[in-house]
């Protein structure tokens, strides 16, 4: 597809043993991340998902579900991090010809917040990134069939995967050619995603018209578009950003491929907050070829890169394991500490005197992470209720609740029980209080009510 002309010979990278140690610090902030961190809400929700496997689920394609079915939530997160990592590492050494730039190149990704957050998080973006940087090195290699079926994998993973598919035609249209083995690619990605359309078409595109509305169709404008930039500060990093622009209009005519499949996803999702409230990780693909770019700059550009991502990974790593600063609602640590207590509903009759045991058969949540993370750590049926968000436990339907049994509402600062909920049953009982806590801060309130005797 692209030129292979010959680029700058031996770029100036890092160094050697400063990539080295980039990655290996790297990789031990994930592990401690992973493993010293409560399940993300959102984890476990696709964790749900793995228990019942299906070809499309109403947010997003079923590809991490399968491989959190197949490898476990902590798994898929660090090998598709680490995976993504390798695939980095080998296109820019394919487009620089060089080791020290397919180093630097390894080392500037592996410290962008955005990649980290997806190596060790398990979520959609877990096997996306890696997916859609193999399609990006197979394209620049113009390996077809290896394009397509990663492409196909991409796209399973995530929707916004045709983007590359988007800065690949412009590519097209800007060098007036289109190899044949590119239809062949174009079919193979999509035959991928044939069985999810289909999954969609049965459930009336659910999960389709879930994304457009999720990311056009909103109270949008300046303000949202700030916050967006902001974020992107964030979680790309203060001088990936910037330099993510200069590399997309002022980078190497033969790295065109790139450069578009950097400011494609950019542009788009910059269009869509400006239309709606958007999600700071949607870019993050992105800034996988930015890296790639980077590498060929000079050295104190790499460098201010590097350091700018390592301080926001470490900044955050810090202050997840110990807390020095407070905050009014501390999110960071609310989204990663304090969700085990939930283990005490796998036993309710512990909490309630006078229960019996097994006459509980469920439990329900005003919200869909809430109600996936009593799933994951009490491993009870549950279900959502209530004025929530449409998600995929209105897609399964609630559990069965035969008639004389009890269920359990749990709240978190969230409205009291429904009465489309507590109208099904004939007594509602005093709650009980399980609080969150991580190094003497109360991270969550959960209250914790007895709903008895289902109704016929």
């Amino acid at each position: 597809m692209v030129s292979l002309a010959p680029a700058p010979p031996n770029p100036v990278g890092l160094g050697l043993k400063t990539c080295i140690a980039l990655v290996g610090v790297a990789l031990i902030v994930r592990l401690v991340l992973a493993f010293g961190t409560d399940v993300y809400f959102d984890t476990a929700y696709y964790w749900q998902w793995s228990q019942r496997l299906d070809w499309g689920y109403y947010d997003h394609p079923p590809l991490v579900a399968w491989l959190i079915a197949l490898l476990g939530i902590h798994a898929t997160a660090l090998l598709c991090g680490a995976g993504t990592i390798a695939a980095v590492w080998g296109l820019a050494r394919d487009v620089y010809q060089s080791r020290r730039a397919a180093w630097s190149a390894a080392a500037l990704w592996s410290v962008v917040p955005g990649g980290m957050v997806a190596g060790v998080w398990a979520t959609p973006d877990s096997p996306l990134l890696l997916f859609w940087t193999l399609a990006l090195w197979a394209l620049w290699r113009e390996r077809w069939v290896w394009a397509g079926v990663a492409s196909g994998l991409a796209l399973l993973a995530k929707f916004p995967a045709v983007l590359l598919g988007v800065a690949f035609l412009l590519t097209a249209m800007k060098l007036r050619r289109l190899p044949r083995g590119a239809w062949g690619t174009g079919a193979l990605a999509a035959l991928c995603l044939i069985p999810v359309l289909l999954w969609n078409a049965r459930h009336d595109w659910v999960g389709i018209a879930f994304q457009l509305r999720h990311g056009l169709d909103g109270k949008g404008g300046w303000g949202t578009l700030g916050e967006f930039i902001a974020g992107q500060l964030a979680f790309g990093g203060l001088v990936i950003l910037p330099l993510a622009f200069v590399y997309a209009f002022k980078g190497p005519r033969e790295q065109f491929l790139l450069r578009m499949a950097a400011l494609v996803p950019l542009l788009f999702f910059g269009y869509a907050a400006s239309r709606a409230r958007g999600e700071v990780n949607w870019t993050t693909m992105a800034y996988v070829s930015v890296c790639v770019g980077v590498a060929g700059m000079r050295r104190p550009w790499q460098i201010a890169a590097a350091a700018s991502g390592l301080a926001v990974v470490l900044a955050v790593t810090l202050h997840l394991f110990f807390p020095v600063l407070t905050f009014k609602r501390d999110t960071a640590l609310w989204r990663t500490h304090g969700w085990d207590v939930l283990r005490q509903l796998s036993t309710p009759e512990k909490l309630f005197p006078g229960m019996k045991p097994d006459s509980v058969v469920a439990v329900f949540a005003g919200n869909y992470q809430l109600a996936s993370q009593i799933a994951h750590y009490a491993r009870v049926p549950v279900g959502t209720a209530g004025p929530v968000r449409f998600s995929q436990y209105d897609v399964w339907g609630e559990p069965p609740i035969p008639p004389g049994k009890d269920v359990l509402w749990v709240e978190e600062d969230g409205p009291f029980a429904p009465a489309a909920l507590t109208d099904r049953f004939e007594i509602m009982d005093e709650h009980v209080e399980l609080v969150g806590t991580f190094q003497g801060r109360r991270l969550h309130f959960f209250r914790v009510w007895w709903v008895r005797n289902a109704r016929p």
